[in-house]
């Protein structure tokens, strides 16, 4: 499998009005500050974001040893660590998998004086990665039942249009339609969670060791308050060979903004940053 070199972008690197004009970009497409926000930014600096390298074995499904070899296979993802431990509901969950950044081969890196190492929580991650796939294979059921009553709908679509012809679709196939793409996205969603393209029944955690990504954190706040109101996450691994441009973690970013437990984790991180 070919691996990429972790290229860093040094902080030192940015210029105060680049981080200024990425804010503004957000607050314009994004929208994840409220109308009116007067964005100054009270601190900024490096923190490497700690996430667990999970290597994991599984147990194929019944209609899947049909077509692989063997009852159980092996796979790896990645979690981030730092915010693992705040996650309550699914969709919080889902937000803190990063199985894209296994591609990356690690460099070693000493933090310098101003950057911080975020915090590492120890969850259980058996029952993370079960949760996760209990609730993939939820969906995935549901997925092939309503799409097999969709299909009988159409079947019956076409008998009636031979006899008396049909506008449109018959009442209730476009809210199932809808339905079924909404769990087709789920569905995927979990699947990209585990980095998991098979159909499984049971998981189990046989490794799992600690990586560090860098990313920029910049604190923005109201002039009348003290205290940081939200906060931005950028991603600092420099993509393609020219390009340096600074490119915001999003989902992090509206995480940290919306979950309190995860802005507390940012929020004390950060508080050492001078």
């Amino acid at each position: 499998m070919l691996v990429d070199l972790l290229s860093v972008i040094p902080p030192s690197k940015f210029r105060d009005e680049e981080i200024q004009k990425l804010i503004e970009t957000t607050t314009k497409k994004r929208g994840l500050f409220r109308k009116g926000f007067l964005k100054d930014i009270t601190l900024e600096g490096m923190v490497w974001m700690p996430y667990h390298r999970i290597q994991y074995a599984y147990t194929r499904s019944r209609e899947d040893l049909s077509r692989s070899y063997g009852e159980t296979g092996r796979g790896e993802t990645a979690l981030n660590a730092m915010f693992c431990g705040c996650a309550g509901s699914e969709s919080d969950l889902a937000m803190l998998f990063r199985p894209n950044y296994l591609k990356y081969e690690m460099i070693k890196y000493s933090p310098q004086s101003d950057e911080i190492v975020g915090p590492t929580f120890n969850v259980d991650l058996d029952g993370v990665l079960s949760r996760v796939l209990k609730r993939l294979n939820e969906v995935k059921e549901e997925f092939h039942e309503l799409r097999s009553t969709l299909n009988k709908d159409y079947v019956r679509i076409r008998r009636y249009s031979i006899i008396l012809p049909v506008r449109g679709k018959l009442k209730g196939t476009e809210e199932l339609s809808e339905k079924i793409g909404k769990l087709n996205a789920l569905r995927n969603i979990f699947s990209m969670c585990l980095n998991l393209r098979e159909d499984a029944e049971a998981i189990e955690v046989l490794r799992n060791g600690i990586f560090y990504y860098p990313t920029l954190v910049a604190a923005l706040r109201q002039k009348e308050h003290e205290e940081a109101e939200r906060f931005l996450i950028i991603d600092l691994v420099k993509r393609g060979r020219i390009s340096k441009a600074l490119n915001l973690e999003v989902v992090l970013t509206k995480l940290c903004n919306k979950n309190g437990a995860c802005r507390e984790v940012l929020a004390q991180s950060v508080s050492s940053i001078n």
